[in-house]
């Protein structure tokens, strides 16, 4: 290995337009790894001018590993590192093992065992020059979780000028011998900080071999993220800071790729801070893009410049180099504007389209909703937006003249308006039928404007209503529906993770989980909440049927005291 590496590894590279002569064995050179290698990007060692060999590399999440050309190269000079790993692990690992500990003191044990595989998933060289100190850090990506870390100094002039330190803080870190051949192991989820103290200006750079591994279970035959994807001699790769694509399969995901529906007040502004905290996904140019509803330019005619028109809302462009990135769009409108933005969707984005729908307890959502119309803080563009249909109105005027619109639709047959009681009997018959999509198509055309936001105030939390038009035009693997209390009793994290599997993401932990776009009001009057109780709850609890899922969360998902009061 140190025959192999030792030409140009004490040269700089660092400088693209004063680069030394070109050698064809020398495999340091940036010329000959983009032309016989692959040429990979490590933004922070690239800039410390440290020299590079990359022979595997993965993306942070793991779920893909990239096996570099010149690895067949250097396969035969590394396989005495990579025996001693697969050595290592070669014992059976127990099923009813708790710990790595555990696995490695019940090697000859009896009991129910499975393989142990070990995979590396990075291995380069690198050459440290000297003066260059890399500071006190921690690796980060999800990667560092999983995988092992390896060290081996291999071309070191005097062991006592590198300072390599390692520590659970800065202040206990400890040295840790660099003597050429000294294999050593060391957690880098843990502080760490290296020194080449060599003149600066002289030909002493340091040579280390890193490998990064991972031990796994799974079956020998089953495929795994771990399995190298093979590349080819120049062949040319796209990477962010925690994607790495081949050029080769750029527009792999469409634009947009997900959808948050609704229901306004529901929580969509907090999933779309959540989805966009994740490394793989990119914001749209704007939160709601609302490309289908109010913005919809009436002007275009043909699907093709319809797309282009939406498209320029995301960064579209920039998307098709990365594969793995995707984004999306959160207009809450769209869920209750089903009849105006099914057809627009289908013939604009005619794919797969992920679909998330957040529900929220429909008392407090038209609570907050009146809340959030009738403030008079924002922009003179917000205060226009929202509209001044309510803001001289109360909260039960406004309940009696949504009651009303949906009554002359034909919508409600089975609410009593002035006793503000429900015929459980017609409420039956009438939800899910022929009648009540008749009505619904005709509320739908009379009563959602697309100049204001004063509307919908009961409707738009009429969740198993608005779901049905929506479920009959997608698949309902296509959508995935929340409720926003979950967030607070089973935590973002868990929330989060049904999420990232919908969107085909790798699991990412939300930094900051709090809630967006909240406000402080009044509390409802409680013969206000008890009226609007009475009338929405035979709405929850068809939502179990509407979304095919007994759980105990939609079976009865905000339930209500039994109250008798009138308004």
């Amino acid at each position: 290995l140190q025959t192999m590496i030792r030409e140009g590894f004490n040269l700089s590279y660092k400088d693209k337009e004063n680069l030394p002569p070109l050698s064809p064995t020398n495999y340091w050179d940036p010329r000959n790894a983009d032309k016989h290698n692959v040429s990979l990007t490590r933004p922070s060692h690239d800039g410390w001018g440290i020299g590079k060999i990359v022979l595997m590399f993965s993306d942070d999440f793991l779920t893909k590993t990239y096996q570099l050309p010149w690895w067949k190269e250097f396969e035969q000079a590394l396989q005495p590192a990579l025996d001693v790993l697969k050595q290592s692990y070669s014992c059976s690992r127990s099923s009813s093992s708790s710990s790595h500990d555990e696995d490695d003191n019940k090697c000859n044990s009896n009991a129910d065992t499975t393989h142990r595989r070990v995979f590396v998933v990075r291995a380069l060289l690198a050459s440290l020059p000297p003066g260059v100190t890399i500071p006190v850090h921690n690796d980060s990506g999800e990667w560092v979780k999983t995988t092992h870390r390896v060290h081996v100094p291999i071309l070191v002039n005097d062991p006592s000028k590198i300072l390599f330190r390692v520590g659970p803080a800065p202040h206990l870190l400890q040295r840790i011998d660099c003597t050429p051949g000294h294999v050593f192991e060391i957690n880098n989820q843990a502080k760490h900080a290296v020194s080449n103290c060599e003149v600066e200006g002289s030909n002493h750079h340091r040579v280390h071999l890193i490998l990064d591994y991972v031990v796994d279970t799974t079956p020998i035959g089953t495929r795994t993220p771990y399995d190298p994807i093979v590349l080819e001699p120049g062949e040319k790769l796209v990477q962010t800071r925690r994607s790495i694509d081949r050029l080769r399969d750029m527009a792999q995901r469409p634009t947009p790729s997900y959808v948050i529906l609704g229901a306004q007040k529901a929580g969509t502004t907090s999933l779309y801070d959540y989805i966009n905290q994740h490394p793989w996904v990119v914001k749209a140019r704007r939160r709601e893009t609302h490309c289908l509803d109010w913005r919809w330019n009436e002007q275009l005619k043909t699907d093709k410049g319809r797309l282009a028109y939406c498209q320029k809302f995301f960064f579209t462009e920039q998307l098709k180099k990365r594969p793995s990135c995707l984004t999306g769009d959160s207009t809450p409108s769209y869920l209750l504007d089903s009849k105006r933005v099914i057809p627009r969707l289908k013939s604009v984005f005619p794919w797969d389209m992920k679909f998330f729908v957040m529900m929220r307890d429909p008392v407090r959502r038209a609570g907050s909703h009146y809340a959030m119309v009738t403030s008079m803080e924002g922009t003179p563009a917000q205060l226009e937006v929202r509209g001044k249909e309510w803001r001289e109105k109360s909260l039960w005027e406004v309940v009696q003249q949504e009651l009303s619109k949906m009554d002359e639709c034909g919508l409600i047959p089975y609410w009593n308006i002035q006793d503000g009681i429900v015929d459980q009997d017609i409420f039956n018959r009438f939800a899910g039928s022929s009648q009540e999509d008749e009505a619904w198509n005709k509320y739908l055309n009379r009563h959602v404007p697309l100049n204001t936001g004063s509307y919908g105030l009961l409707t738009r939390g009429m969740y198993a209503v608005q779901l049905r038009p929506w479920f009959r035009a997608f698949s309902r693997d296509q959508f995935l529906c929340l409720r926003l209390e979950s967030m607070k009793y089973d935590g973002v994290p868990a929330i989060m993770q049904l999420v990232w599997d919908h969107l085909d993401l790798p699991n990412h932990p939300v930094h900051d989980e709090s809630a967006k776009n909240t406000r402080e009001y009044q509390s409802m009057d409680p013969q206000v909440e008890s009226y609007l109780q009475r009338f929405f709850q035979p709405h929850n609890r068809t939502l179990a049927s509407v979304l095919e899922d007994d759980s105990k969360e939609w079976r009865d998902p905000w339930p209500y005291a039994e109250v008798s009061r009138r308004v």
